[in-house]
């Protein structure tokens, strides 16, 4: 029985994303950015030669100054940035995306609320074997924009074999250094993951591992098991035995092993969506410094 989905897009929040580095940028935001100036948080203090702004003369150290001088408060840019989802929706996702309330589409539209609290612009490219236009949305403040996100999505399930759709979308990305988060099962091969995460060298990546608890954990220790590949269609008997069944075991650990080397390669370690979206989960992997 397919499980009931929620009626209703989830609530806005803020989530405590940051670039790493500084971003760069002219219009004012919360990220630290590359630059000084007359307003953000205290960055130093500058001598008035340096920074000839009268108005931010700082008359206690001024006083203190032991030459005399004149000082000025410097104080550290902030700038706004883009938020990218980068979404598989390749046939293999079916059983990731069907937890309660539609996990995918609950962190989604999470992101796309947190980036407008933010003041930041959002983006989503999602695509599996072809490119999805009709499911492309640039970088935008626009107001709805979440909830268009969550309807659409429940909507669209996923379907056919890998994400060439997803390489051949990704000129849409902007230039300036973005933070793009990269939603999928990797059930990739190898050299697929490593082009996918080395297209994307100019930005910050996070990586999100979908799984499914039902198809990784209920293997019996002997018995008849139907398999079947989500993104071709095909079925196929197998006779399970026990050291069959750690054999798979060890093959999923060595899988994710190399996932991980690949992920930490490329600046980040992976968020794990498994089953349901917990935003309190998500949050702590941000403040942990996954992003």
């Amino acid at each position: 029985m397919t499980p009931q989905r929620a009626s209703a897009p989830p609530a806005p929040r803020d989530l405590p994303y940051r670039l790493f580095g500084r971003a760069r940028g002219v219009t004012a935001g919360a990220h630290r950015a590359v630059g000084s100036g007359g307003a953000g948080a205290f960055l130093r203090h500058a001598s008035l030669l340096e920074a000839p702004d009268a108005r931010r003369i700082d008359m206690r150290a001024s006083l203190l100054d032991p030459l005399g001088g004149l000082k000025v408060r410097r104080f550290e840019n902030r700038a706004r940035i883009d938020v990218f989802v980068l979404l598989d929706l390749s046939g293999s996702m079916r059983f990731g995306r069907a937890g309660e309330g539609d996990p995918v589409a609950e962190l989604c539209a999470t992101i796309a609320h947190a980036a407008a609290r933010g003041q930041d612009r959002f983006g989503m490219i999602a695509a599996g074997p072809s490119a999805r236009a009709d499911l492309a949305i640039r970088a935008t403040r626009r107001r709805g924009v979440p909830e268009e996100i969550w309807r659409a999505l429940r909507r669209e399930p996923g379907e056919g074999s890998g994400v060439a759709g997803l390489l051949e979308s990704l000129d849409h990305l902007p230039t300036r250094r973005s933070l793009v988060f990269v939603v999928s099962d990797f059930l990739l091969p190898t050299e697929t993951t490593e082009s996918l995460l080395g297209a994307l060298w100019r930005h910050d990546v996070a990586p999100v591992v979908v799984r499914s608890s039902t198809v990784e954990g209920r293997l019996p220790a002997f018995g008849l098991v139907e398999t079947r590949d989500l993104e071709t269609g095909r079925r196929r008997l197998v006779l399970m035995r026990k050291a069959l069944r750690e054999a798979w075991r060890e093959k999923a650990r060595r899988r994710r092993e190399e996932l991980d080397r690949i992920f930490l390669s490329h600046g980040r370690p992976a968020f794990d969506l498994v089953d349901r979206f917990d935003p309190a989960a998500f949050a702590d992997y941000l403040l942990s410094g996954g992003v």
